[in-house]
């Protein structure tokens, strides 16, 4: 991640914590790009990264492009959205384009093949670098049974933070290739 992405992050870090509960796109390209709407997540540092880690269930339909695109970008809201964040919260991207139904205009990450939201105000854009299934045996009993009584249980996906800007004023400078560059090899 570059100087400005990584000055960009610790602007928007709390806004990301603070509408996190409320809602924020994650959006996957690929042959049939999609978005949805998490509610969960954490920012961390791993591998000397900053990271994005995002719980996604197996049954969803962004799991199976995640897990082959390997890269998302979360749109992050300042403005009222909530209307958006509830039809990509509650309509499937297996019943056809979820950018289109919901009226989302959206444009190519810089460094990332995924959508970016256009009126969201910060974009965060992410490569997967592991993957690990949350387990019951594993997991907090009252956890477990309050919030995976049917034996749903996330993947969590840690994504390293490739690219982080706003959608005015200050952004980072267009990238390409950035996602081959790993914090771990600079």
């Amino acid at each position: 991640m570059d100087d400005d992405s990584k000055k960009m992050l610790d602007v928007i870090s709390k806004h990301i914590i603070q509408q996190l509960p409320r809602g924020i796109f994650l959006s996957v390209g690929g042959d049939t790009p999609n978005t949805m709407t998490i509610g969960w997540g954490s920012l961390g540092n791993y591998w000397g990264c900053s990271v994005f880690t995002a719980p996604i269930r197996k049954q969803r339909f962004t799991y199976p492009l995640l897990l082959k695109e390997k890269s998302f970008i979360l749109s992050v809201p300042d403005n009222d959205m909530a209307r958006e964040l509830v039809l990509a919260g509650t309509l499937s991207g297996r019943d056809g384009n979820k950018f289109e139904r919901i009226g989302l205009e959206t444009k190519p990450g810089r460094v990332v093949n995924a959508p970016a939201i256009t009126a969201a105000k910060w974009q965060v854009e992410c490569v997967v670098r592991a993957e690990t299934d949350m387990l019951y045996d594993r997991t907090d009993r009252a956890i477990a049974e309050k919030m995976y009584a049917a034996g749903d249980f996330h993947t969590l996906f840690m994504a390293e933070i490739v690219a982080c800007y706003q959608k005015d004023g200050v952004s980072a400078p267009e990238q390409s290739g950035a996602a081959q560059r790993t914090c771990l090899r600079e």
